[in-house]
């Protein structure tokens, strides 16, 4: 007599419990330990900014950073979406980041949303 082994099947796998020391999802707040946003040191490096445009710390001049990071954004994205050699997810992840960073900095929250028809 024969005897057949049984096999698991291979799907679906029970998945793990997430380990205490993942990155927080899609979301959720980064953990306090991160440094502080330095605005002096963060935009330069993916925006082409003069000294005195950093430092405006006035209601004008936040617009105006928040209107070249969402000019920037969208030039990201259109990058991606064609799929052009150019286009870098990083650079993409730390301008979104930055403009939400600017956006509450601003107070400017809900500048973005619409409600009515777009034109």
């Amino acid at each position: 007599m024969v005897q057949t082994k049984t096999v698991q099947p291979r799907w679906p796998r029970p998945r793990p419990a997430q380990a205490p020391h993942a990155k927080p999802g899609r979301g959720q707040l980064p953990a306090a330990s991160s440094p502080p946003y330095d605005r002096r040191t963060e935009l330069p490096r993916v925006l082409p900014l003069w000294p005195h445009e950093v430092d405006d710390l006035s209601p004008a001049g936040r617009r105006t950073i928040i209107g070249k990071l969402r000019q920037a954004l969208r030039a990201e994205r259109r990058r991606g979406i064609a799929g052009h050699w150019t286009y870098d997810l990083a650079r993409h992840a730390e301008l979104v980041r930055l403009y939400r960073l600017e956006l509450a900095a601003s107070g400017m929250h809900d500048v973005g949303l619409r409600t009515g028809p777009r034109r």
